[in-house]
Parts: structure tokens; sequence; C-alpha cells
């Protein structure tokens, strides 16, 4: 693991930003454009994709698009991928990507980048395993983690960005590996799993003690939050994200250290963006929410009986602006602000900052002893906007398990004696 001293320095903006300018000096004008093409390309995608007609290779040439636009300077290989991500709303059937493909054994048919690829498969993953099923490819394309010197080389090349060299944030592929590397080793489903079935990944007790210790060795001591690290004009710069600490403490059940400076930053970043912080353009969003609230909800134990009535006021307002502005009346959550890839995902972290809070089951709500109920047959409406959506996508089967029903099971979701309105 690498030694160098880092610093908290500059906020990270502005090294991205002027480390993208060293490398590109008309960077930030050509991402713009790139952004403002995709974000009219994602429009019509939304109104083709529907349950009968999945665009399911469009969405993952959407995604892999927006990552290019928004963590590389890569003009290129952008704009190959928008002119496949055009060609792609012609396919009159796209089911295939939800099989696996034969070339690599994942499920990210059109991804490049082996952070998509391992996002991709890991829920297909929980499929297999409930299904005590083994895949019918083996999965070649996790070489890079394939065994313990591999995975923590892998960390190691990721951790650091150097964006005036590379034209590359490594942000999100860190982040996202270190995610899906945290569900491998830490759910027993998921790892008995990938034991008996996936032998491509030698997943030995030596190998998950060994990315044990590097997430400790990673953890900020002065903040106790994991994030990226950037290399700029020959000094190291580190910073704290609230998704990466979030799925560390989450998939190890809060089972971490420095609590205390946990707790301290996180109510410190309240009125910060993100990724430090929790907002997205200066109010809520729901995926952020979902992750604070589940934050506080290992963290308290350990805090303060003031730290849990700030909690406790945030997590209100949280819910609120997610009850009357991020979802409308008849239960449909929008996806205005261009955070998500998908409708697909915005009701997903819609329905898990609700489960989260515990606002269909108050033995859940870990934050008040408030026995407030919701407003009639909210959740079957809910379910009724859901079951309209794309059901081969997993934000979609994990969003279900969170609502606590299935589309089969619509109308028994509602709960006679929820009658009164939620406080407000």
């Amino acid at each position: 693991m690498r030694n160098d001293p880092a610093h908290p320095g500059k906020p990270a903006d502005c090294i991205i930003k002027s480390d993208f300018r060293a490398f590109d000096r008309n960077y930030e004008i050509t991402a713009q454009k790139y952004l403002d093409s995709l974000k009219q390309l994602h429009t019509p995608f939304r109104q083709k994709d529907t349950p009968e007609l999945s665009l399911q290779a469009s969405q993952q040439y959407y995604i892999y698009a927006k990552w290019l636009a928004r963590y590389t300077a890569h003009w290129h290989r952008l704009n190959r991928q928008i002119e496949r991500l055009e060609n792609s709303f012609l396919l009159p059937d796209q089911s295939y990507v939800s099989t696996q493909s034969p070339d690599d054994g994942s499920w990210g048919w059109h991804y490049q980048e082996f952070h998509h690829k391992l996002d991709a498969t890991i829920g297909r993953l929980y499929e297999l395993a409930e299904e005590e099923r083994a895949p019918r490819f083996p999965l070649d394309f996790l070489k890079p983690i394939s065994n313990k010197r591999r995975m923590l080389e892998y960390l190691e090349s990721m951790r650091i960005s150097n964006i005036a060299e590379t034209g590359r944030n490594q942000r999100d592929e860190f982040g996202g590996v270190v995610s899906c590397l945290a569900q491998i080793c830490f759910k027993p489903v998921l790892r008995n799993y990938v034991r008996r079935y996936v032998p491509e990944l030698h997943l030995t007790d030596k190998y998950v003690d060994a990315f044990e210790r590097f997430l400790d060795d990673s953890q900020n001591p002065e903040t106790g939050y994991w994030g990226p690290w950037y290399e700029s004009n020959g000094t190291l710069y580190r910073y704290d994200d609230l998704s990466y600490t979030f799925h560390i403490i989450s998939y190890r059940k809060g089972n971490i250290r420095g609590w205390r400076k946990i707790i301290e930053t996180t109510l410190l970043n309240s009125q910060r963006e993100y990724p430090n912080g929790w907002l997205v353009g200066g109010k809520f969003n729901n995926h952020n929410s979902y992750d604070v609230t589940k934050i506080f909800r290992f963290a308290w134990p350990y805090m303060t009986a003031a730290e849990q009535e700030q909690a406790a006021a945030a997590i209100r307002r949280m819910l609120h602006w997610c009850l009357y502005d991020s979802m409308d009346p008849e239960g449909f959550f929008h996806c205005r602000d261009g955070f998500y890839h998908s409708v697909e995902n915005a009701f997903y972290f819609g329905i898990a900052l609700l489960d989260e809070t515990g606002f269909f089951d108050r033995n859940k709500r870990f934050w008040t002893k408030e026995h407030f109920v919701p407003k009639p047959e909210l959740r079957e409406r809910i379910a009724h906007y859901l079951a309209q959506l794309n059901q081969a996508d997993d934000m979609v089967t994990a969003a279900w398990w969170k609502l606590g029903c299935h589309i089969s099971e619509i109308s028994p979701c509602h709960n006679e004696k929820d009658q009164q309105p939620v406080v407000h």
C-alpha cells in the first residue's frame, strides 16, 4: 500500500476541473456539450422503454456514455458510444442483455469497463444464489480481482487518479469495485455462492481478510470516512465520499472503526454538496438521504442524546422531501434532475428511503417513537407504478423487496389500520 502523506487541501471540484483542463484546455465546454446531448437522448429513451419492449441494451449504452462524459475527457470513445446508443434504439428485441454473455461470462454485454461489468453481474449472482444454480459460462471477466494479489494490485491502481496525465477520474470505478467486493466478501449468501459456483474468483479467507485490511487502512483517521485520492502537481489529496462510506458501513453491517469521527463528519456535511455531503444542487436527494439514514441507524448506539435529536430532525426533513417533493400525490417518483440513470433507479431509492426510515413499518423507526402511519393506499399507488416499470431491472426487483410485497401481491400490501396521514 502506498504510504505517501495525503492532504485535504483544495476542494475536490477545483482539483478535478483544473486537472481536466490541464489534459484538455477546452474540457468544460466540451464536457457540457456532451452532457447536454445525452440529456436530450435520455428523454426519448425513457419514453420508449416499456415493460413490453424494454431497452436494456440502450440503457447499458447510455450508462456507459454518461460515465465517459462525467469521468473522462476521452471524446473519441464517447463519440463512438453515442453513435452506438442512437443505433441501439432501432433494435427491436434487447432481451438478450438479461442473459449471461458467452464471451466473458458477465451480464454487461455493452460495457467495456470492468467496474460496469462487475456491477451488472452482482445482481444476477444473487438471483442464481437464490436458485442454487451455477452460471452457464465461466466468469472470465473477473481476472483483475481473481485472487488476493490481483485484487490488491487492482485496488491500488484505482485508488489514486492523476487526471492531468490520464484524462480520467477513477472515483466512480474505484468506488464501484469496492462496493461490489464488499458484497462478495461480507454478504454470506453471495460469499458462499461464489466459493461454490465461481471458481474464477479464489475467494479464500485470506482474500477476505486482505480486503478488510485494505478498507481499514484506507479509512481517513481525521474524519472516519472513505473516498478517492487525487495526485495533482506532485501533491496527493484525499477526499471524503458519502457513497464510499455508506457502502462500506452497510455491507460490513456497522462493524467498522471510528464511529465518533463518522458521526461528527456526517452531521457536519448536511449542507455540503455530494459526493462529500448530502445535497445535490442544494436539495435533498432520495439516494443520498437513504445513505445518510442507514449510516445513522448503525451509528445510533454511538451517538449522544443531542446528536440523536439532530439526526432525527434531519431524517424527518429528508422524509418530508421524499414524500412531497420527489413524489407526486399518486405515488410516482420523478426522475427530473438527471441524477438517476432511469426511473427504475428513482423508484428504488425513493422506496429504499421509505423503508429505511420505517415509514411503512413502525418497528423500523429507530429514530423516533412517534406512531404516525402512511396515507391510505399510498403503498398500493407506489406499487401500481412500480408494476409498470421494467420488471427485468435489478433495481425493480430490489424495490419490490423493500416495499414489502410483490407485483402479484399489490392489493394485500394495504394495511387497513393505516388510515391517518403522515405527520408533517
